[in-house]
């Protein structure tokens, strides 16, 4: 009986390092697969206003030139009371790989000689113009899903002469007397980030 004992003794022992053969090539197979780098591409932000990079925070102050094209009473890029120009915005949006939101808001700048501009409307993409009342900003999206990397908006101006002016005839006058006076408007652009909706 001792004899059967040490048999299976000795043939457990063997299965067992069978066993423990398996199950080490078994784990070590998966453990073999489990080791690499994953690599996802960090979403680009960089879009351009009238070729400047937004990055940082830039101004813009060099790339914003109005046009004011004249009529029959006022020469051609010529500022004076009623004259009406533009100024466009052109963005670049083909280095963001997500979908934004953007708000354009403008005012006179302190700086200003003429307290009285206004925008009156603004198109985008030479489409029809759409009116701006006083005070509001023009804000629209750009879905990364449909494929549009470039934007135009131009913006149209105005010295405000009507009764609701700040501006009197004596303060027209008084502005134009100003040797290097300036028309100025501040033009401030946010982007945001959006997340589609499900």
């Amino acid at each position: 009986m001792n004899s059967y004992k040490k048999f299976l003794f000795i043939l457990a022992a063997v299965f067992a390092v069978v066993s423990i053969y398996f199950i080490v090539q078994t784990f070590a197979k998966y453990i073999t697969n489990v080791s690499g780098d994953t690599g996802v591409s960090i979403a680009r932000w960089n879009i351009s206003v009238n070729n400047q990079s937004i990055k940082n925070g830039s101004s813009l102050s060099s790339a914003i030139t109005p046009t004011f094209e004249g009529n029959d009473n006022i020469a051609s890029n010529i500022i004076a009371p009623n004259a009406a120009g533009y100024f466009d915005l052109n963005f670049d949006f083909s280095q963001a790989d997500v979908s934004f939101k953007y708000n354009i808001s403008t005012s006179v700048s302190p700086n200003s000689s003429v307290k009285d501009l206004i925008v009156t409307d603004y198109s985008i993409d030479d489409g029809a113009k759409i009116p701006v009342t006083s005070g509001d900003s023009i804000s629209g999206q750009i879905k990364y899903a449909d494929n549009v990397t470039s934007r135009k908006i131009r913006v149209y101006i105005m010295w405000d002469d009507s009764s609701n002016a700040a501006m009197n005839n004596i303060d027209d006058a008084a502005a134009a007397k100003i040797i290097n006076g300036k028309a100025l408007m501040d033009v401030n652009i946010s982007f945001t980030q959006i997340t589609d909706s499900p």
